[in-house]
């Protein structure tokens, strides 16, 4: 049996996408513009967590509060999105429990799409603030 973070490796091959492993062992990709993140789950085998870094830098109080207000909203609008604000930038994530052989097939592409359209609300958002 592959492990499952073999199984994203594979997906992400068959799909064409380029991906690389990072110095944590995450792997990094890019899909339609945007750099995302599969995190190496390394002690939960069966926990998956896709990343969208970096999608709004977080330059004054102001900015904070604003990116707060939006993420709060997002996070209580759309469906498996996560969204952070750290203290320079905004990270969106979709964390899920899946199984021992998941189809990713069934799951990856709706992720990426919810993530880039939590990017989307969430500029959209920002906007509506300033």
């Amino acid at each position: 049996m592959e492990e499952n973070f073999e199984i994203y490796k594979k997906w992400l091959s068959e799909n064409g996408l380029i991906y690389n492993v990072d110095e944590d062992g995450d792997l990094h990709f890019k899909y339609q513009m945007c750099n995302f993140y599969i995190m190496n789950p390394h002690n939960d085998k069966l926990f998956l967590q896709v990343m969208l870094p970096n999608i709004w830098s977080i330059d004054s109080e102001e900015e904070r509060t604003n990116a707060l207000i939006v993420a709060n909203k997002l996070n209580m609008q759309r469906k498996a999105l996560k969204v952070f604000i750290t203290q320079e930038s905004t990270i969106l994530t979709v964390e899920m429990f899946i199984d021992n052989t998941p189809d990713v097939e069934d799951f990856m592409e709706r992720i990426l799409n919810i993530l880039i359209q939590g990017r989307e609300g969430f500029a959209e958002g920002m906007r509506e603030l300033s």
